[in-house]
């Protein structure tokens, strides 16, 4: 019963968080810290870095 009670608070709180993605990204995506750290992080991965400079530079 103790694990059937956990599963069901863990599934819970990840619908909670599925159905309020965007607010919560909102919320995280708020924080100027946050925001640095994941972009800086998303930098660090070769594909979004090349994507990202060849949208800038376009001529």
């Amino acid at each position: 019963m103790n694990g059937l009670l956990k599963w069901l608070t863990v599934g819970t709180f990840l619908y909670m968080c599925y159905r309020n993605r965007y607010r919560l990204l909102n919320v995280l995506l708020g924080n100027f810290y946050i925001r640095k750290a994941v972009v800086g992080a998303s930098m660090k991965i070769p594909g979004v870095r090349s994507l990202f400079l060849q949208s800038s530079f376009r001529s």
